[in-house]
């Protein structure tokens, strides 16, 4: 984790950010290595157990209920949906970012 935050503090000193088409690779990269290190960690339990031995509701955690781990699970998909619906902004500030920087250099052209 805190690999992770000294990289996102040594890419934002990068001037320029608009025009880094590798770092989308990078991300990408990350992620995928993130998922198999999952993936991995979670068929070495797997194989270690023999079993697959898992549900909605986990293993026991202190206090918390099995009702609670429930509701938290759909919390969070109710979170991830809400945050999906603002995608579309984000791509909505890159084209207009890329239409702002093409107006300027036309107009310093001419």
């Amino acid at each position: 984790m805190i690999g992770f935050g000294i990289a996102e503090i040594l890419l934002s000193q990068i001037p320029g950010f608009d025009q880094l088409q590798w770092l989308s690779l990078v991300a990408a990269v990350m992620s995928f290595t993130y998922s198999s290190i999952g993936l991995g960690l979670g068929i070495g339990k797997v194989i270690e157990n023999g079993k697959i031995s898992g549900s909605l509701t986990g293993i026991g955690i202190g206090t918390v209920t099995p009702t609670q781990k429930v509701w938290r699970s759909f919390q969070a998909l109710g979170d991830i949906a809400f945050a999906y619906s603002y995608s579309m902004i984000l791509i909505e500030i890159q084209v207009l970012t890329l239409l702002y920087l093409c107006s300027i250099h036309i107009s310093l052209a001419a």
